[in-house]
């Protein structure tokens, strides 16, 4: 790999990893997308892999929680429950009841003015008659007893009345009785149940008779979703739906009976919860698509002329229903992308819907206006039925009230919708906030990340909450997922980052820095700017005197060893007081600090280490002088200024070093050494932020070679502060001083007297003397400011 692609999937592997597991979520968030929640067909499907299962699942409790967090919200007014329910067993007997009295409840609703009439219920089977066999038996005892007595006309004229009233009631059933009913009131609607290929071989003997009673409310035409009552044609085995064989229709005097036929049964998902109903179910048995009860219901309420199956040219899918009325806005029924079932936006459990007992309307006791201009469902509520469902709001709820919610979302056109292009947005979102995440980490700290990634899921979660609440669905388990994996993934990859960052710094640094200092970087990296950076700093050169004449006298062996036998202590007083060491040039040591670890006491920590320089050199030159060996003195030169310090050099090879016009003024002021007889040097920047730390004797200003600017100069004695003989030596020099740079030669000459009588054979005390000698020889020039200009580096 070249090293230039090399070093930007370095640079950017943050990036790269965030990018790919968004798009390995994505192509996820695609197939579950494409994988229907419930299926197309029941038998001989492929199954549903396991992991889009398990997605789905998911995403139906996510689901549950928002409509928990959502909470209960007013269904359509006009849509009612009306229930077989404990009230109505307990009056009038154990369920089923004889159909009289069913036919009883339906001429009591319409005569009451319900608009539409829904029966959750089928009646397959004929009824068993009970109450007809009843009154059976009792005309056959009153004829007994009329014939055995038959003065009892004579008793009792009445008897005969009531026997004809009993014949006639015995002539007329209980199904016929509920299709004279159905018959008086269009606006009903029956239920059916529909079966798969599987249960075919159950209903092959109804099936020939009453597949003529259920053709009629078959849907074999399809029709564009932009113009009403435009025919598409489209072969019906093309058209993916809901798949079952054929559906079990009521007698067929009572499916005569109804203007309308509508399935009700359900499938709920792979966990066992009612979230989607289908509106049409394909019956390829029969040749066609049959509505739903709760679609027959909601066309019966407003009147519709025919409900319109809607198809896409372009995919071949339905795309939902039209219940197309005459001089009125249709109604539609809207169907996801992926598969041909309705999401149920429940308004709440059974409590939101009024409800009455299926017993008060068979005995009139109700308020008819409560029924007036209503869709009414007719369900069974009994505890222990058959028909219970779970559903968000409740673990088990009477089915009835699971139709009653898919009522009012057609007749509020309030559906859960989930559009087209949701998952794609999704899946941008996803990359989007994985690139930022990525993006955040190379700019914050790991905790703020973390933060970061845990606002992008509660904004999400707040949105998609926000969505929910005005019927649109969106992706909730994949997106935060694929977040979550993001920063997780780049938190793995942060920390083992980190662990590379810090063997390459280790390695970096190891012969740099003392290894406290070292735990000091390791800990704060952020800290470190490769590559560059300009700040305050203090920069210590050290050089041996006479090291050329000593390299001339010793054998290059005997010379190697004792620069190593020095370097090595000056090199621990270095990192013993935190210094960084920059280099060796030969026998002199560049040092500083203040980097790559801010230290406020930069300058003071390498006053400390020149001194102990001093301290450590005399034990040396003790050893050495024992040994027989050559012993050797240094130079000291300190200057605190701004400086570049980084990693500079080539790509392949570089060094943690500092450049700038302060650092050479350091290697300045340690060669000028020589010139005053002293051993270290700082400049005036140094002694301003160590005065009060140290004792130091100002020596005047100074030109250093390359330099206009004079520098102030001290000599750095000792830390601490001065003994009162000292300091009493100080003030005389740094008079004399004064009086040297105003050419009063005298004075000047009369001070450093002094000051050689407190310390003798003081050097600079010494050299000044020599310069009023030679001044009062020769006087400067007029132009002269008693500043020193060096001559050499």
């Amino acid at each position: 790999m070249p090293p230039g692609m090399k070093t930007g999937l370095s640079r950017h592997r943050f990036e790269l990893l965030a990018l790919l597991v968004a798009a390995l979520f994505c192509g996820l968030h695609a197939w579950v997308e494409a994988t229907p929640a419930i299926g197309l067909v029941a038998e001989g499907a492929p199954p549903v892999p396991l992991l889009v299962r398990g997605v789905h699942v998911l995403e139906g409790r996510v689901t549950d929680l928002q409509f928990q967090v959502r909470g209960p919200k007013a269904p359509h007014p006009d849509v009612m429950v009306v229930a077989v329910d404990e009230r109505s067993v307990q009056r009038h007997g154990r369920w089923p009841w004889p159909r009289e009295k069913l036919a009883l409840a339906v001429d009591h609703l319409r005569e009451a003015g319900a608009t539409a009439i829904g029966l959750d219920m089928v009646f397959a089977d004929a009824d068993p008659g009970t109450a007809s066999q009843v009154r059976a038996e009792a005309a056959r005892t009153l004829d007994r007893v009329l014939q055995e007595t038959p003065e009892a006309f004579t008793v009792a004229p009445a008897l005969a009345t009531w026997r004809k009233e009993l014949a006639a009631s015995v002539t007329a059933t209980g199904d016929a009785a509920l299709a004279a009913a159905l018959a008086r009131t269009p606006q009903a609607v029956q239920g059916v149940i529909v079966y798969p290929s599987g249960d075919e071989a159950l209903f092959a003997a109804q099936e020939q008779e009453r597949a003529p009673l259920l053709a009629p409310h078959l849907l074999r035409r399809f029709f564009s979703p932009l113009t009403p009552a435009a025919v598409i044609a489209r072969d019906f085995a093309g058209v993916p739906g809901w798949r079952n064989h054929s559906a079990q229709t009521p007698l067929p005097e009572l499916a005569r009976a109804s203007a309308r036929l509508g399935f009700f049964s359900a499938v709920p998902d792979a966990d066992g919860t009612l979230r989607r109903l289908p509106p049409l179910a394909k019956l390829e048995g029969a040749g066609g698509f049959l509505p739903s009860l709760d679609v027959q219901v909601a066309a019966a309420y407003v009147g519709a002329e025919a409900v319109e199956p809607m198809l896409d040219v372009d995919t071949g899918r339905l795309v939902g229903l039209r219940l197309r009325r005459q001089h009125h806005a249709h109604r539609y029924v809207p169907l996801p992308e992926s598969e041909p079932f309705l999401l149920i936006n429940y308004p709440g459990d059974a409590s939101v819907f009024p409800t009455l007992s299926l017993g008060d309307v068979v005995d009139g006791r109700f308020d008819a206006a409560s029924v007036r201009g209503k869709a009414v469902l007719v369900g069974i509520t009994l505890t222990g039925n058959f028909d219970q469902r779970v559903t968000p709001f409740r673990e088990l709820e009477p089915g009835v009230f699971v139709h009653a919610a898919v009522l009012s979302n057609i007749l509020q056109q309030d559906f859960l919708t989930r559009p087209a292009l949701a998952w794609r947005l999704e899946a941008a979102f996803m990359l989007a906030a994985a690139w930022l995440l990525a993006r955040l980490l190379t700019r914050v700290r790991t905790a703020w990340m973390l933060v970061a990634a845990l606002v992008l899921v509660g904004t999400y979660l707040q949105v998609d909450q926000f969505l929910f609440g005005i019927g649109v669905q969106v992706a909730t388990v994949v997106p935060v997922a694929s977040l979550m994996t993001t920063a997780v993934g780049l938190l793995f990859l942060s920390y083992l980052s980190v662990d590379h960052e810090k063997a390459r710094l280790r390695h970096a640094f190891q012969h740099y820095l003392d290894a406290s200092v070292m735990e000091q970087v390791l800990a704060h990296p952020e800290r470190l700017k490769l590559g560059g950076e300009r700040k305050e700093l203090t920069v210590l050169f050290s050089d041996i005197r006479g090291f050329t004449t000593l390299a001339e006298r010793l054998p290059p062996e005997r010379l190697v060893a004792l620069v190593n036998a020095y370097l090595t202590p000056m090199t621990d007083v270095v990192f013993q007081h935190g210094g960084t060491l920059d280099k060796y040039i030969g026998d002199a040591i560049m040092c500083f600090w203040g980097a790559p670890v801010d230290q406020p006491d930069h300058a003071l920590r390498s006053c400390r280490a020149a001194l102990a320089f001093l301290d450590t050199l005399h034990t040396l030159n003790a050893r050495w002088r024992e040994a027989g060996q050559p012993e050797v003195d240094i130079g000291v030169g300190i200057h605190t200024g701004f400086m570049n310090v980084g990693h500079m050099g080539t790509l392949g090879r570089f060094n943690y070093t500092v450049m700038g016009d302060a650092v050479n003024l350091a290697s300045r002021l340690e060669g000028l050494n020589k010139e005053y007889g002293t051993r270290i040097l700082i400049s005036e920047h140094t002694h301003a932020l160590v005065k009060d730390h140290v004792t130091a004797r100002r020596l005047g200003a100074v030109r250093v070679k390359g330099k206009r600017e004079p520098v102030g100069l001290y000599e750095l004695r000792a830390l601490g502060a001065a003994s009162p003989a000292d300091a009493e030596a100080l003030a005389t020099f740094e008079d004399a001083a004064a009086r040297f740079s105003a050419r009063d030669w005298d004075g000047a000459g009369a001070g450093f007297q002094a000051v050689l009588a407190r310390w003798p054979e003081d050097p600079v005390s010494l050299r000044y003397l020599a310069a009023v000698a030679a001044h009062r020889l020769q006087p400067p020039p007029e132009d002269w400011d008693g500043v020193f200009t060096a001559t050499t580096k």
